[in-house]
């Protein structure tokens, strides 16, 4: 039987980390998810139990995974790929856009 996850919001209905909460319970065993779970205050209990409630520490692999689950990126691959696809996405939000072009001068200065 996989864990059962209650959200810190108390009624939610919706997904998370890839988990679908009703009423603010779901079901799990993915440990990424689990990972995540417990870093974010949510409660988990059941025979395979969090990382807290069996006095295990998910593996620095799993905490990359969820984190890349809460970010919306694969967690597919090796440790360190899953870091470098993270880091590559944290300094792309960090990139301010571009200013877009000037427009052409209203009094005509751009035309020849």
């Amino acid at each position: 039987m996989a864990p059962k996850v209650q959200t810190p919001v108390k009624g939610f209905t919706g997904v998370v980390a890839g988990v679908s909460f009703a009423d603010g319970e779901g079901e799990t065993s993915d440990p990424s998810a689990l990972a995540y779970f417990d870093r974010h205050g949510y409660k988990v209990s059941g025979s395979s139990s969090s990382s807290s409630s069996e006095g295990k520490e998910p593996t620095p692999k799993q905490k990359l995974q969820a984190e890349a689950k809460e970010l919306g990126l694969s967690d597919d691959g090796t440790a360190d790929e899953i870091k470098t696809r993270i880091a590559d996405h944290k300094k792309q939000a960090e990139t301010p856009p571009a200013d877009p072009p000037a427009p052409a001068d209203a009094e005509g200065k751009d035309a020849a």
